[in-house]
């Protein structure tokens, strides 16, 4: 009796996981913000550096003040004008070059223009590859891959987000993978990333997904 309620409790989980992926990794990315921030602080006294950042903040001040009560048509010239502006600071380099390819995906990305928003975040990644908004930007670029049912390169970023230990959700970026493999019927690849959850997030909610995942493949016969 005990082993049936086990797995029952495991479907609603694993069923929880993968119909709400969509919502679970915009809850994520917000909480990821703060971790942006930190970086904006760092190398601020080169006076051009300030400038840059100072005009993102405006445009972002911009784009998203008093939005919450504005119509469907104001949102979309806002986000119309928040890429016309801060299209010349994406070609910057640097931590402004980073801020605005960041804030162009993020805006290209609420107009579901999941294309833009995915080259957006890789030239944030490329422009800041030695800090962490670049786990963030790679993370952000398998979604977006993923929505536009790019799977094999949602895979390929999902991992290489991963591959920095400090990056928060370095498990569910695994975890993630694992289940585009599943999918894709790379079961044994799939089961590989999900033992790496496992065995190295072993304290994480996401770990005891991928134990159950591993369990549910060997019970159906489909890996060893």
């Amino acid at each position: 009796m005990t082993d049936t309620k086990k797995d029952s409790t495991n479907t609603k989980l694993e069923n929880f996981i993968f119909k709400n992926r969509k919502a679970i990794i915009a809850v994520a990315c917000v909480a990821i913000v703060a971790a942006v921030v930190v970086c904006v602080v760092v190398g601020i006294s080169d006076a051009q550096t300030k400038k840059g950042l100072d005009a993102i903040d405006q445009i972002e001040f911009t784009y998203t003040a008093k939005s919450i009560s504005i119509s469907d048509s104001e949102i979309s010239a806002r986000q119309d004008k928040a890429i016309a502006d801060v299209a010349p600071l994406c070609e910057k380099n640097g931590i402004v070059g980073v801020r605005a390819n960041m804030l162009a995906a993020d805006v290209y990305y609420a107009k579901k223009d999941y294309s833009s928003a995915l080259n957006a975040y890789l030239a944030a990644a490329d422009k800041g590859k030695k800090i962490y908004t670049a786990s963030i930007c790679k993370y952000n670029a398998a979604v977006c891959s993923e929505e536009l049912g790019n799977k094999e390169e949602a895979v390929k970023y999902f991992v290489a987000s991963a591959e920095d230990k400090d990056f928060l959700l370095s498990a569910h970026a695994l975890f993630n993978a694992a289940r585009i493999q599943e999918s894709l019927g790379l079961l044994n690849e799939a089961a590989e990333n999900y033992k790496k959850v496992v065995d190295g997030y072993n304290n994480d909610t996401w770990a005891s997904l991928s134990q159950s995942r591993i369990i549910d493949l060997q019970a159906k016969g489909k890996i060893d």
